[in-house]
C-alpha cells in the first residue's frame, strides 16, 4: 500500500509538472505572438507612411497634360542600382502595370519609387484575342532596342522591352509612323481613362512617353517582375507578390 501511495504521489508530481509547464509554454507563445503582432503592426504602418509619402511626391512632379516627349515626373528617374540583384522580397525592383488607373510603377518592394502614365488596352467581352493585354506575373525578357516599324500593324516604336512570348508583348513608347513621326491621336491617349469604345489598340504591349520607355529599357534588367493588375481589382498587387 505505501509503494502504491508513493507511485500515485509520483505520477500526481508529474501532472503537476506538466500542467505548470504547458501553462508557461502557452503563456510564453502568447507573449511571443502578441510581440510579433505588434511588431508586424508597426513595420506595416510604417510602410503605409512612407508610401503616402513617396505617392504623395510624385502627385506633386508629374508633368500635366501627359506628354509623349517628356517623363512623367520632372526631378529625374529614381537609382535602382544597388536593388536589382536584391535577395530580399523587400528590396527587389518590380514592375506593376494597373490598366484601371492607365499607370506603370517601378516598384521597390511594398514602396512605388516612380510613377509612369501609361497607355494600355483594356480586357471587354468582345475585345479580339490579338488585342487582349495578358494578365498576371511576367518577367521582363532580355530582348529589347532603340525601334522598331511594323508594317503589319502599320506603326512603329521607339525604345522597347519585352515582357513575354519573346518580344511579341512590350513595353514600348507611343506608336510613330513609317516616316518615324509620332502617331498624336494615340500618343495623346496616355494615361487618359479607357473605354470600350475608345479603347487602346497595342496589340497587348504597354505603351509609355518616350523618355518613360528609354528609361526602362536601358535600366530595367532581365528577369524583373512585371505584374499587371485585373482592371477591376484595386488592392494592392504587392499583396500578392510578397507572397509568390
Amino acid at each position: 500500500m505505501k509503494k502504491k501511495n508513493i507511485i500515485y504521489w509520483a505520477v500526481a508530481v508529474v501532472l503537476v509538472l506538466v500542467t505548470a509547464y504547458s501553462t508557461v509554454h502557452v503563456r510564453n507563445a502568447r507573449r511571443l505572438n502578441s510581440v510579433k503582432m505588434q511588431s508586424e503592426s508597426r513595420r506595416q504602418a510604417e510602410e503605409d507612411a512612407q508610401q503616402k509619402r513617396l505617392l504623395a511626391d510624385q502627385r506633386k512632379r508629374m508633368t500635366v497634360p501627359a506628354s509623349w516627349d517628356k517623363p512623367t515626373l520632372s526631378g529625374g528617374y529614381p537609382d535602382i542600382s544597388r536593388y536589382v540583384h536584391a535577395r530580399k522580397k523587400e528590396d527587389r525592383i518590380w514592375i506593376e502595370v494597373n490598366l484601371r488607373r492607365q499607370r506603370v510603377y517601378i516598384r521597390r518592394g511594398p514602396y512605388t519609387l516612380y510613377t509612369m502614365y501609361a497607355s494600355v488596352g483594356k480586357n471587354y467581352e468582345k475585345t479580339k484575342d490579338y488585342q487582349r493585354t495578358p494578365i498576371g506575373h511576367f518577367k521582363i525578357e532580355k530582348r529589347r532596342g532603340t525601334s522598331y516599324y511594323d508594317p503589319t500593324r502599320g506603326y512603329g516604336a521607339r525604345y522597347w522591352t519585352a515582357f513575354k512570348d519573346d518580344g511579341l508583348y512590350r513595353f514600348e513608347s507611343v506608336p510613330f509612323d513609317e516616316n518615324g513621326r509620332v502617331i498624336k491621336s494615340e500618343a495623346e491617349k496616355l494615361g487618359k481613362k479607357v473605354t470600350k469604345k475608345h479603347n487602346i489598340k497595342a496589340y497587348g504591349s504597354i505603351r509609355l512617353s518616350v523618355p518613360d520607355a528609354q528609361w526602362i529599357e536601358e535600366n530595367i534588367p532581365a528577369k524583373t517582375r512585371v505584374v499587371i493588375d485585373p482592371q477591376d481589382d484595386k488592392r494592392d498587387a504587392w499583396e500578392y507578390l510578397k507572397v509568390d
